[in-house]
C-alpha cells in the first residue's frame, strides 16, 4: 500500500519576480500578482530604517550576554561579524519567497510582547534534532540519508572520531545588516507567527554582512539582489497580507544526502639521505 503524505500549505510573495517552481499552480500568474504589484508600487516605506530597538537591547542586556558563552553559537556564527539585540520585525526584509506549513507539526505557542524570558528562548532555541532515514547501499559503499527537513546537510567537524556531522538548521533567530537594509535571515516561520499573533519585537542575533554570501540570499529560490536593494524590497510583513501572496497545497519534499566511502593506498616519498637531492 503507498505511503500517504499529507500536504504542505505554501505560501507565496507575488508581487515581485516569479522563480521557476514546479508546485506552483500556472492559474495563479495571471491578475492577482498584477494588482499586487500595483500595491507594492504605490507604497511609501522607508526600507533603510535600523530594525534595532535600542531600548530594549539596553534591559535586556545581561539575558543576551549570557548567550554569548553558548558554544552552538559561537560555532554557528564563526567566521562573521554579529552582535545581540533586539529587533522590531516589522521593519526587516525578507529574501524569502515562500514558507511552507505542515501540518503534521506541532502549532507553536506564542508568549505576550512583555514575557522576554519566552521570547528568548524562541529566539535562542535548543540546537534542532535531527530526524531522517539510514539506508545502506551495501553494492556501492555508500550511505544514503533521507529527511524532509530542508535544512539537513553534512558539516565538517574538527572531531577526528566523528569528522562529518548531521546539521538539521540554526535554531537561532537571526537577522542581517546588508547595504545599509534589515533582514531576515533565519527564523521566518517564528517571525510570521509572532508577526500573526501581534508580537512586533524579538531578541535576535544580528550578523553585520558584508556580502550576499553572509547575508544568506543565495539559494536560486530567493529573491535576487536587485529586487533586495530596489526601491520596492519585500518585507516580512508582507507574507501577511492577503493581496499580495498566494496559497496552494505541493506534495512534501525529501531531501536526499549521500556519503560514498572509498579506500585507496598511497606510498609516501621516500626520505632522502642527508645531502642527497631527489
Amino acid at each position: 500500500m503507498p505511503q500517504v503524505f499529507s500536504p504542505i500549505r505554501t505560501k507565496e510573495l507575488i508581487a515581485w519576480d516569479f522563480d521557476a517552481y514546479k508546485p506552483r499552480p500556472e492559474s495563479f500568474l495571471h491578475g492577482k500578482p498584477v494588482k499586487a504589484r500595483e500595491i507594492v508600487f504605490q507604497r511609501r516605506l522607508d526600507h533603510s530604517s535600523s530594525a534595532l530597538c535600542e531600548e530594549e537591547t539596553r534591559l535586556l542586556r545581561d539575558t543576551l550576554d549570557a548567550q554569548l558563552s553558548r558554544e552552538d553559537l559561537q560555532a554557528e556564527m564563526r567566521g562573521l561579524d554579529w552582535s545581540l539585540g533586539v529587533v522590531d520585525l516589522r521593519l526587516l526584509l525578507a529574501f524569502q519567497r515562500r514558507l511552507s506549513f505542515d501540518s503534521t507539526l506541532p502549532a507553536m505557542t506564542v508568549p505576550s510582547q512583555c514575557d522576554w524570558g519566552d521570547l528568548s528562548e524562541i529566539a535562542f532555541a535548543s540546537p534542532n534534532p535531527v530526524a531522517c532515514d539510514v539506508i545502506h547501499d551495501r553494492e556501492k559503499n555508500a550511505l544514503i540519508l533521507q529527511s524532509s527537513n530542508p535544512n539537513v546537510q553534512l558539516r565538517v567537524t574538527q572531531d577526528p572520531a566523528a569528522p562529518v556531522a548531521l546539521y538539521a538548521g540554526s535554531p537561532f533567530f537571526e537577522v542581517a545588516q546588508y547595504a545599509g537594509r534589515w533582514f531576515l535571515r533565519d527564523g521566518y516561520h517564528r517571525a510570521y507567527n509572532l508577526l500573526r499573533a501581534g508580537i512586533c519585537r524579538l531578541p535576535a542575533v544580528i550578523v553585520h554582512a558584508r556580502n550576499l554570501e553572509e547575508l544568506g540570499a543565495v539559494q536560486p529560490q530567493f529573491f535576487p539582489e536587485a529586487i533586495l536593494l530596489s526601491e520596492h524590497p519585500p518585507f516580512v510583513t508582507d507574507f501577511l497580507h492577503e493581496a499580495l501572496t498566494i496559497e496552494y497545497d505541493r506534495h512534501p519534499i525529501i531531501k536526499t544526502l549521500r556519503i560514498t566511502m572509498e579506500e585507496s593506498f598511497t606510498f609516501p616519498l621516500p626520505i632522502a639521505a642527508s645531502g642527497e637531492q631527489l
